[in-house]
């Protein structure tokens, strides 16, 4: 057993090794302090986290303009999308990556639906296993079923010797 799921644990890690690296340094035209787009909404505003109701992966109608808004971003400039499911620590493990999956690829499938395309989107299920807030409280367990938003600018850095 433990043979076939090391080298899943290992490409999961190098997968969130590399999201982490595409997206620690965003871009000074994407910094928290960078002018309201075009309709209306900052970019922190834009790229806020969007919290789900327990055990569910459905899109709370709330965030619709935030996501419309992000839609017409995502089509006008040339940006890159990361999306990160998580899900609070009730339920099995199994349970929770697979729910916070779901909620990930709810965010994409909407902006998909909106003209983005999907290869600009990349989903990443983290389960319960990066809680941003304490599990055992009501409040913190509604902070942790979320899906937050990176964003990152994609630049042509193709060898021109090739």
């Amino acid at each position: 057993m433990k043979t076939k799921f090391f080298p899943f644990a290992l490409f999961a890690l190098m997968l969130i090794s590399i999201e982490a690296t595409a997206f620690t340094n965003p871009p000074k035209s994407l910094n928290k302090s960078t002018p309201r787009p075009k309709a209306g909404m900052t970019v922190a505003e834009l790229t806020g986290n969007l919290q789900f109701d327990f055990g569910h992966a459905d899109l709370r109608p709330k965030y619709d303009d935030q996501l419309d808004q992000l839609a017409k971003m995502l089509i006008d400039k040339n940006y890159a999308l990361a999306l990160r499911g998580h899900a609070d620590s009730i339920g099995t493990y199994v349970g929770n990556w697979k729910l916070s999956d779901k909620r990930a690829n709810c965010i994409k499938d909407y902006l998909v639906k909106k003209g983005v395309s999907a290869e600009k989107i990349v989903t990443t299920p983290f389960g319960s296993t990066m809680p941003i807030a304490s599990n055992k409280t009501p409040e913190g367990r509604q902070k942790n079923r979320r899906v937050e938003i990176r964003i990152n600018a994609i630049t042509n850095s193709i060898n021109s010797s090739l």
